[in-house]
């Protein structure tokens, strides 16, 4: 047996605690082919085959970045099997397969069998994945190779903003630790852990261990606190890496191994390449938000939004993606170097942060099936707040980086947004929309000083509060209606109505509907322009949190945001192109970091 091999990645089962979803680990052939998740064991009475998202090896992907090795595939089962090992390939738009190994195995008890499958280069193939046909028990599997040369270095520091989700983090916290007394991958030389702390609120007695460091920070945001990590990373040891890592996220560790493997056999040539994560959604396990995301200056455009990850069609396309040029900071792995050479990421706060520092710094994103992290939906979120720092980072985003100004674009996206929370009757929202321009307009250097912590608690302020249902009857004599709340989710959009009759406002209020109790009801997050058409008064409502807000038809800011709209557009078209250069040109001021003391 072959002991000096990589393993660049192991075969993993399905867990209650991360994802309970057995059709993204192995498919079986029968209901009595099960993994018992107490024992570490797959029982397989017919067989099972492991062309899924987590257990397929895209070699391809390999490939392109990695020196050439030799590949293997090593099980340790026991009882009577047919081993199959596929290859996968596209062929005019169809994903053909070909056995490129078959063993018969006979055991007793649990034994490893090594199997090499070939050099990858020669390989033709995109995808490799086993079959295990016949009955016994299999105990664990990899993927590993072998070359000629020495492994590259690699020293990961991994960097974890937190605010106050002691749930989460608290949770990764230990199967992390759990993983890494197991591992016999990692050691405190190469792989460390800067939990940043924004609400200093966790305990350095429950979270520091030799692998772990807490660093308390003021709320900075999460691109303060990844900043404030990365600092002390760099700063603090001879790391190749940093990994930039969700608090509320759940992952499997495996995903640590299986960018380490990467790192280790790149050539030469991608030594800058960064690794990036996709987020599959936490509401249903299986549906991927994103693998990867390109940003063309004007918005910011998914790709692979959508897939059923259960589908083997779906698994084997994410070869086949377009390149993106960025990845969110849920799951994203960079080159060290990177701070030396582009600085640290712009005091953002939240938004679009993790899009500046990926145009900025890096060359090439790896997005590879199979490592992956759950996120929760982002769809059903409501945080009105951020509707500053999307209108003030976008601005940035474009002024930094090398795309084109589009100044009536911008001032479209200020009247459409305007217009589109005035409908909405949150004219406290408009209000902070009009503020992210004017701070925008305000200059590089009041950015650059600006008080994140103390911006942030302004713009909290100015919002509506969420009041639980107690409080909402007591301020306003209002209770969510279920009924009212069913209905608001079928009303059919009138987009001519709306439009003639700018949603209502200008019909007088005898025309407008007799709500029951003098208020209609609408989601939160997921409202629509009809939901207002010809209400007074409306209950915005989280139906999970059990907490709203109501808001009242003021007419007169309507004449207000008109008049307002027209000024700060003038106001816009001349200030915008020196602003935009000053904001260009003093990037590396920008880019500077220093820890808040």
């Amino acid at each position: 047996m072959k002991a000096d091999l990589t393993v660049l990645q192991n075969i993993i089962f399905p867990c209650s605690e991360i994802c309970p979803e057995n059709k993204l680990y192995f498919r079986a052939k029968s209901s009595a082919d099960c993994y018992n998740e107490k024992e570490h064991i797959l029982y397989i009475k017919k067989g099972v085959s492991f062309d899924t998202y987590f257990n397929t090896l895209a070699v391809g992907k390999y490939k392109e970045y990695c020196r050439p090795f030799t590949l293997y595939f090593r099980v340790r089962v026991s009882g009577i099997f047919v081993l199959h090992v596929y290859g996968v390939n596209k062929e005019n738009g169809k994903f053909t397969e070909k056995c490129i190994i078959k063993r018969n195995i006979v055991s007793d008890r649990a034994e490893d069998f090594l199997i090499s499958l070939g050099v990858v280069p020669v390989s033709s193939f995109s995808h490799i994945y086993a079959v295990l046909e016949g009955s016994g028990r299999m105990y664990k599997g990899s993927f590993e190779c072998e070359d000629k040369e020495s492994d590259n270095r690699i020293d990961i520091a991994v960097v974890i903003c937190t605010f106050k989700r002691e749930k989460f983090l608290l949770s990764n916290h230990r199967k992390i630790c759990e993983y890494l007394k197991e591992s016999s991958i990692f050691d405190t030389d190469n792989i460390h852990f800067y939990i940043v702390d924004n609400g200093r609120t966790l305990s350095r007695e429950i979270i520091e261990n030799d692998y772990i460091t807490l660093i308390p920070n003021a709320n900075t945001g999460g691109s303060g606190g990844f900043s404030r990590g990365y600092y002390e990373a760099v700063n603090s040891g001879s790391y190749t890496h940093i990994l930039f890592m969700d608090d509320d996220i759940v992952l499997d560790c495996e995903m640590f191994l299986r960018v380490y493997s990467l790192l280790q056999k790149l050539k030469r040539e991608y030594g800058g390449l960064a690794v990036g994560g996709t987020m599959l959604k936490l509401s249903d396990y299986v549906t991927q938000h994103e693998a990867g995301a390109y940003w063309n200056g004007k918005r910011l455009c998914s790709i692979g939004n959508g897939a059923d990850m259960t589908l083997r069609e779906n698994v084997f396309n994410v070869l086949y993606y377009p390149y993106g040029n960025y990845n969110a900071w849920w799951f994203c792995c960079f080159p060290s170097y990177w701070q030396e050479k582009y600085g640290y990421p712009l005091n953002f706060f939240v938004k679009e942060d993790d899009i500046e520092y990926s145009l900025r710094c890096a060359d090439e994103i790896a997005v590879i099936s199979g490592i992956a992290v759950w996120h929760d939906d982002f769809e059903g979120k409501y945080d009105g707040f951020q509707e500053y720092y999307i209108k003030r980072n976008e601005l940035i985003l474009t002024s930094v980086n090398d795309q084109k100004p589009y100044a009536l674009f911008q001032l479209r996206k200020l009247v459409l947004s305007v217009m589109k929370q005035t409908v909405l009757q949150r004219y406290f929202l408009a209000d902070i929309i009009f503020r992210a321009y004017d701070d925008y307009l305000l200059g590089w250097e009041h950015f650059k000083n600006t008080d994140a912590e103390k911006l942030n608690t302004e713009l909290l302020n100015s919002c509506e509060k969420l009041l639980d249902d107690d409080e909402l009857y007591k301020k306003y004599g209002v209770y969510f209606d279920e009924e009212k709340y069913r209905l608001s989710l079928t009303e059919k959009d009138n987009n001519t109505a709306l439009v003639l009759t700018l949603n209502g406002y200008i019909i007088p209020s005898c025309f407008y509907k007799k709500d029951k109790d003098g208020f209609f009801v609408t989601s939160l997050a997921k409202c629509r322009y009809v939901n207002f058409y010809r209400h007074k008064r409306v209950l915005h409502y989280d139906t999970v949190r059990k907490k709203g807000f109501v808001t009242e038809q003021k007419r007169g800011k309507i004449f207000k945001y008109f008049f307002m709209l027209i000024w700060k557009s003038i106001k816009f078209l001349i200030k915008y192109p020196s602003v935009r250069r000053g904001y260009k040109q003093h990037l590396k001021e920008l880019a500077d970091y220093k820890p808040q003391q």
